[in-house]
């Protein structure tokens, strides 16, 4: 039974992970098996791409896979772009989180305090001259230095002052711009400087470095942009490996606006920094088999029992349109939830179903309130399926030609999607009795779909389901 008072909204603690890969129902172990094997082989450093849409579970991978990393005596950093993103230059933060994690391995730490230095140094070779001039002008304002004498005096004796003032500020920058370009190979030497000493402190290390940064695709677009240009400039060292965490689609479109290009060079830009790109991928052969153990997993962490018979259609259904929408694992999470919320435990499995197709095929309400027409959506939809997935589907389809359309289905399911063969054959079953049934049609009309006992489906769970959670 369902307890539809008492349900429990889990978030994962992904911050202290005890066991890799615990509850990997979504078969990521094994790329996280194969990308260490990958990263130990690159011994001239390299930068990778985790590319993968929102929601489909990049940030859990990569924190389960630091864990497994440090299980293998790997140094493994993991930064979050997204929460850094306030500060002016990324080469800070990056230089920082190395220094924090090599000042904890034995091979390394006697070195560190140089490497500090040579980082102070390369970041304020890096710092912009204008910056530092106004920096020292407001210090001299706030102990009443330069402009504080000459802001007293323009309160006395006016516009003649601030032109003083002006005339002070503009050549103490003239000043700075001059010192900046005699100090330029001074700067390009430190930097240098900067880049071997980190090539040595990582050449002591037995296994590469990993810096995992993740949430590039949410922080501020010039941030991310100077973030991975900093790498490419200043940290393409050997034996330090940089995993970008990204939708790489998305991020493209943040590159083209904010340099003008056009969008189809968006992703060749990322490419100058990129040496490798691995996908995230949805179905893995492992996830196909275990598809309804997965959803089974979803419901359980929000507190439903959906071992009871008559829930095991809607657990088939969801499969159905994880394959067929590709639906992530965020997404799989939101309509279980919003299942959750809206199901009644009046409602038998017809309405259960409906209310499914309904979640996955939200426009629908916008146009019809008729369920028969929802379940001919649905049925549409797994036509169309079997057409994507078989390119000689017609041939196979002509074989059927004197049976019905509900038969057809469920042979060419049968045919092709065999281990989800009941699924298909009672949806195709219910379209049936509600088509021949007007009786029944008007029991399970959507009208009639109350969460609870005084609550219209179409009208108070409309902006509900719209919305999501």
């Amino acid at each position: 039974m369902i307890d539809t008072n008492q349900l429990n909204w889990q978030r994962t603690n992904l911050e202290n992970i005890e066991t890799a890969w615990e509850g990997d129902l979504w078969d990521r172990k094994r790329l996280g098996i194969q990308l260490t094997k990958y990263v130990d082989r690159l011994q001239c450093g390299a930068v990778l791409a985790l590319d993968a849409r929102w929601g489909e579970g990049k940030t859990w991978f990569v924190r389960h896979w630091k864990k497994h990393l440090e299980d293998e005596n790997h140094n493994v950093i993991y930064l979050d772009a997204f929460a850094n993103d306030y500060l002016e230059d990324p080469f800070l933060v990056i230089s920082s989180e190395i220094t924090s994690c090599l000042a904890k391995d034995d091979n390394v730490s006697s070195h560190i305090n140089t490497f500090k230095e040579k980082a102070a140094a390369a970041y304020q070779a890096l710092l912009p001259s204008l910056p530092k001039v106004l920096l020292t002008l407001g210090l001299n304002l706030i102990s009443g230095g330069v402009l504080g004498t000459l802001a007293q005096q323009a309160y006395e004796t006016g516009e003649k002052v601030i032109e003083s003032a002006s005339d002070e500020i503009g050549e103490k920058i003239k000043e700075s711009i001059e010192a900046k370009i005699e100090s330029h190979e001074a700067d390009k030497n430190t930097l240098l400087v900067f880049k071997q000493e980190l090539a040595q402190l990582a050449d002591k290390l037995e296994k590469p470095l990993v810096f995992v940064i993740d949430e590039l695709d949410r922080c501020r677009p010039d941030f991310a942009i100077r973030l991975i240009e900093r790498i490419k400039h200043f940290f393409d060292i050997p034996k330090i490996v940089f995993v970008l965490v990204m939708d790489k689609t998305q991020f493209s479109k943040v590159v083209c606006h904010n340099y003008g290009y056009d969008e189809k060079l968006g992703e060749e830009y990322l490419d100058k920094f990129v040496d490798f790109t691995v996908g995230l991928n949805t179905l893995t052969p492992k996830l196909q088999d275990n598809l309804k153990i997965n959803i089974y997993d979803v419901f359980e962490k929000l507190g439903l029992d959906f071992s009871d018979a008559k829930f095991e259609c809607c657990v088939d259904l969801i499969a159905f349109y994880v394959k067929d929408q590709s639906l992530s694992k965020r997404s799989i999470i939101k309509l279980a939830s919003q299942f959750a919320l809206l199901y009644s435990e009046k409602f038998d499995k017809y309405k259960n179903q409906i209310l499914i197709i309904l979640l996955v095929n939200k426009s629908f309400l916008l146009t019809s309130n008729d369920s028969l027409e929802l379940y001919k959506v649905l049925l549409n939809q797994m036509d169309d399926y079997i057409a994507k997935n078989e390119s000689d589907f017609s041939k196979f389809k002509a074989l059927y030609a004197q049976s019905n359309y509900s038969t057809i289905l469920i042979k060419a399911f049968f045919f092709y999607e065999e281990n989800n063969i009941s699924v298909f054959s009672e949806l195709v079953d219910n379209f049936e009795q509600l088509n021949s049934s007007q009786k029944r049609l008007s029991i399970v009309s959507m009208r009639n779909l109350r969460p609870t006992e005084n609550t219209d489906f179409l009208g108070s769970w409309k902006n509900y389901i719209f919305g999501g959670i």
